[in-house]
């Protein structure tokens, strides 16, 4: 069992249909999508695209599993390229499904989503809020006309993630264009915004009363965070 089996078995499921569909599109990892690091503040003036703008759809998933997986590292799109939309504004998810050995979720989520934090590129602002699930995006003039593209966003982020010492390997999923596909995932998204606010507040508010807290009901069908609150219940009797 994992801590996020089910939102996984439902990111599965989407991506079989949509590649049985042959709308998914496979950009390898290499030295060609090397992007420059640099933290860049975009005004509205400087910006050429909106990813994931409020109410065209937006959202944001961090996910890990310590299964092997055939597939290996890669760089997933659904939908149009960034030089290929043909509005300003377009809608927008981020999905990164992480592998590796995570011993304690808690300390292992932090460090992941610092990797994704700390991964700033020239040309590109982005915006995510953890307890929404979404993330809102800003691409300026400049890195479009010099090529940028979410293949060089999906590996610099694998790049990134792979750093971290628990890590074995990293996929990066972006969808574009569909307000409708963004949905797919969206029963995804919510359970695991829950299984996520579950170890947090386990963790950070050493708070373990089941039959008060908001997310009895998220523990009681997850083992791995029942297992995560004897783990800090021992802790705290030590």
């Amino acid at each position: 069992m994992g801590l996020f089996d089910s939102p996984l078995h439902q990111l599965e499921d989407f991506l079989a249909q949509q590649r049985a569909s042959h709308k998914v599109r496979e950009f390898p990892l290499n030295a060609d999508w090397d992007w420059p690091e640099e933290s860049s503040l975009i005004l509205e003036e400087d910006t050429a695209l909106e990813l994931g703008h409020p109410g065209l759809g937006s959202l944001s998933l961090l996910l890990w599993t310590e299964e092997h997986s055939a597939d290996g590292d890669q760089v997933l799109l659904l939908g149009p390229d960034l030089h290929e939309m043909k509005t300003g504004r377009e809608p927008f998810a981020q999905v990164l499904l992480v592998r590796g050995f995570f011993e304690d979720e808690y300390e292992c989520y932090q460090k992941l989503r610092e990797a994704v934090y700390d991964t700033k590129l020239r040309g590109l602002m982005t915006r995510v809020l953890p307890s929404r699930q979404t993330i809102w995006s800003r691409v300026n003039h400049e890195a479009l006309e010099n090529g940028f593209s979410l293949a060089h966003l999906g590996a610099a982020l694998v790049r990134r993630l792979k750093e971290v010492a628990f890590v074995s390997g990293a996929r990066a999923l972006f969808i574009t264009g569909s307000a409708r596909d963004i949905a797919g995932l969206e029963s995804a998204g919510q359970e695991t915004a829950r299984i996520t606010s579950a170890m947090v507040k386990m963790s950070e508010e050493m708070g373990y009363d089941c039959a008060s807290c908001e997310f009895g009901d998220v523990c009681e069908h997850v083992p791995d965070l029942r297992q995560i609150r004897e783990k800090l219940l021992a802790r705290k009797r030590r």
